[in-house]
């Protein structure tokens, strides 16, 4: 391993000092400096869903029973798929685009990879977690949690788990967003919606319904495999709550998408705040009994004064992989934005 030579920008510490917190502080962050090549590196590989684990003695359940995220679409889906490879055979997997890396001080391959600070980190903090970009490819992360003493990894990866996965999905978001954009926003489309008082930033595979608009309710869809979106809005006065949320979403798929309704047990909710609005985000999955039908949805239930607006896209595409779709779906919401003309 003396032959590694690291190519590393930046790298932020977090100690286990935060895990009461959960929360990432500036006081909490220390920017380590290591020592920077000249070489050009290449661009990183893999699919956006792939991540690289990489560790002296690799456990496969420790880091999949507290890494990996599932979707409900219905079914159980995993979000990763983790490539575990041992440290000596870091050459074969060191482009690809997501690396895990975990072990102590007394791995090799962990000494080479920290500076002397940080070393010294955690040693005084017993484990620590690091973030890299551009280690050996370009558009490339790389998480690495460090422990003082082989016995203290388990009990890191653990405290540091929901941070890990925050940082690995937010990851998998920009890549699924980078990816989309790449291919081109319809700017026919996305003019024909602001007339409507809205706009995304859809393709051209999407086509517009706008059917109901007297209800003030517009739909998008588009297939290979099926998606949908909706637009919504209405005067409330009331405080939007996730029961609330429940029972409109219901409503309102009743009357336009021919009897859908929400499967409880198998939606979140939770509190949001969205470009200047508040409200609640439901995640979840959809059913049909006249159409036997059913997948995931993202809805996002928003307030601003006493206007009321819903967000909502649904997936259909059984017997496959949902979650790379179901997350385009959610980047395209996020594009939404209210045009100067709303629906009356």
């Amino acid at each position: 391993m003396a032959h590694i030579i690291l190519h590393i920008k930046e790298m932020f510490t977090v100690n286990h000092r935060w895990q009461e917190k959960m929360a990432l502080s500036a006081g909490a962050l220390a920017v380590i400096l290591l020592s920077i090549t000249c070489a050009r590196t290449p661009p990183s590989v893999g699919k956006s869903r792939d991540i690289v684990v990489i560790a002296s003695s690799v456990d496969t359940a420790l880091v999949s029973h507290n890494i990996q995220i599932y979707n409900y679409v219905p079914q159980r889906e995993r979000l990763f798929y983790f490539l575990f490879a041992a440290d000596t055979a870091i050459h074969a997997y060191d482009k690809f685009h997501t690396i895990f890396l975990y072990g102590s001080l007394e791995d090799e391959f962990m000494n080479l990879l920290l500076s002397q600070d940080a070393k010294q980190a955690t040693i005084s903090d017993t484990f620590n977690l690091f973030k890299l970009h551009d280690v050996w490819a370009r558009n490339q992360l790389c998480v690495v949690l460090a422990a003082s003493e082989r016995g203290y990894i388990a009990q890191g990866i653990e405290k540091f788990s929901p941070l890990i996965r925050e940082i690995l999905e937010e990851n998998f978001y920009q890549r699924i967003k980078e990816n989309y954009y790449s291919k081109g926003i319809d700017q026919k489309t996305k003019t024909a919606l602001s007339t409507m008082g809205f706009t995304f930033d859809v393709g051209e595979a999407w086509l517009i319904d706008s059917t109901h608009k007297e209800d003030n309710f517009i739909y998008l869809h588009a297939h290979f495999p099926d998606r949908s979106i909706f637009f919504y809005t209405e005067d409330q006065k009331e405080a939007i709550t996730a029961s609330y949320a429940h029972a409109k979403r219901d409503t309102i798929t009743s009357k336009y998408y021919n009897g859908d309704y929400i499967l409880k047990e198998l939606t979140h909710a939770e509190p949001i705040e969205f470009k200047d609005m508040s409200g609640i985000r439901l995640r979840g999955v959809w059913q049909n009994d006249s159409l036997v039908a059913g997948g995931p949805f993202i809805s996002y239930f928003l307030k601003r004064g006493d206007t009321l607006r819903v967000i909502d896209a649904l997936l259909f595409y059984p017997g496959e992989r949902k979650s790379d779709f179901l997350m385009t779906l959610e980047v395209i919401l996020n594009s939404f934005e209210i045009s100067e003309i709303e629906l009356q």
